[in-house]
């Protein structure tokens, strides 16, 4: 059976488990404060556009300007933490995102508030990448699904989270103090998480026996990326993570509207119905990250115990949104909704996992053309389904089934991934490293 993270083996040292056990901590808590002061514009949206004057109009350039720097910079970003290693790719664009943050309570202007999202985007982009490339250098292959759909539900936790968090600062204070508070939490997280990583590094290299990571892993990349063929292999991976990401997109934006303009909800009542739905998303991220590591324990392949608990996910997740085309009774539609949910994030982090195997010498660049296609459904999602609304006069049913075909696409995509190794036989697979190179390689 496999082992939680940060839990040993008979044999394993001391230092790697407690190393494990602590980047993984801290990974949770940064994937958390990330999607806080990820939603925290939503959230001071209506008290900002009263205070400064903004229109509709202005609120959507400026979120749009955190997509537009998402998908722009992820691939980048991977690409450059890869080249610095992890651990100080995550210090860098962890600072730059809570610079930006900060600043952002302290301007009051339309350019200037779209130059600070975007600044928050770019900073946030190469984040989960290189996450991911430490979760693969550290956790063991059977155990990495759970781990990163722990991290990934602590970040879909804090998205449902957020509203009582920064409202409740804006209601002491006042929105500006918020987003100084928050970005000063941030800042002071990422230094302290590359000092405790560090430490983690200087204690690990010291330690005797196996390695966490059993795939062969190497300090830094030994070729550089062969562009051709990574596009050619991401290129499924990232058509499904569109697929994903569209629903997911659609969750996050539009469900506190759907029960406020189709049954009329009071404020309290919405946030309720609204918050039970998103947990029940954070229930699915880290659910489909257990099912397949539990694949890969029962079939022995990889590729199998990811592609199938990400079909599973997408045609379940059919089945949740069918009865919103029929049915207007407000328990059903949430009842079907949290259940749509669940099932569509059970994808979430097996196709996290699919990012880091399909270039294990590049994991963080992998990931990242991966997810590129997740960030470009976060830009045209919401306003196709916008778009939608408008023309029918609301009518909820479409953009409900505009999300079924794009479900139904995500399988066929899926069927094409292929992982780094696919066609390297596994007696030829290198599965103990050297333990002095790991260490190195997993704390950067």
């Amino acid at each position: 059976m496999s082992q939680p993270a940060g839990t040993a083996r008979p044999g394993q040292p001391a230092p790697r488990r407690s190393r494990a056990g602590l980047t993984f901590f801290l990974l949770c808590m940064m994937a958390f404060i990330m999607y806080v002061d990820r939603t925290n514009m939503s959230v001071a949206a209506p008290v900002m556009s009263r205070e400064l004057g903004f229109s509709n109009t202005h609120l959507g350039l400026i979120f749009s300007a955190f997509a537009l720097a998402y998908s722009c910079f992820m691939i980048p970003g991977g690409w450059h933490s890869d080249r610095i290693g992890a651990r100080k790719g995550i210090l860098l664009y962890g600072l730059i995102w809570a610079a930006a943050t900060v600043v952002t309570g302290l301007i009051g202007s339309f350019i200037a508030l779209v130059v600070t999202r975007f600044f928050v985007g770019l900073g946030e982009a190469p984040i989960y990448p290189t996450a991911a490339r430490m979760v693969a250098r550290v956790i063991p292959e059977e155990s990495r699904g759970m781990a990163l759909g722990a991290m990934h539900a602590t970040g879909r936790i804090a998205n449902a989270l957020a509203p009582l968090i920064v409202t409740g600062l804006i209601v002491v204070s006042s929105w500006r103090v918020a987003f100084i508070v928050l970005g000063a939490v941030t800042f002071v997280y990422m230094i302290v998480m590359y000092v405790c990583l560090s430490e983690s590094k200087k204690s690990n290299a010291s330690g005797q026996g196996a390695p966490l990571s059993n795939r062969a892993t190497s300090t830094e990349p030994s070729s550089p990326v062969d562009w051709p063929d990574m596009l050619r292999r991401v290129a499924p991976a990232a058509a499904a993570c569109f697929c994903h990401g569209w629903v997911l997109w659609f969750f996050l934006n539009w469900i506190p509207s759907f029960f406020s303009q189709r049954y009329g909800l009071k404020l309290e009542h919405n946030a309720i119905f609204s918050t039970l739905v998103l947990l029940g998303g954070s229930l699915g991220t880290f659910a489909g990250g257990m099912l397949t590591d539990w694949r890969l324990r029962v079939t022995g392949n990889r590729r199998r115990a990811r592609r199938e608990v990400i079909i599973f996910g997408f045609l379940s997740s059919i089945l949740g949104l069918i009865p919103l085309l029929f049915t207007h009774d407000v328990m059903t539609s949430a009842i079907s909704l949290g259940l749509a949910f669940f099932c569509s994030e059970l994808a979430d982090s097996p196709l996290w996992v699919v990012g880091t195997e399909l270039s294990n010498e590049h994991s963080a660049t992998s990931s990242a053309c991966t997810f590129t296609g997740m960030a470009i459904a976060g830009a045209v999602s919401p306003v196709v389904v916008g778009a939608l609304l408008d023309m029918t006069h609301g009518n909820w049913a479409v953009a409900f089934a505009a999300s079924i075909v794009v479900l139904l696409l995500g399988p066929v995509f899926t069927m094409y991934i292929r992982l780094d190794d696919d066609d390297t036989p596994k007696k030829k697979r290198v599965t103990s490293p050297p333990a002095q190179s790991v260490a190195h390689s997993a704390s950067r």
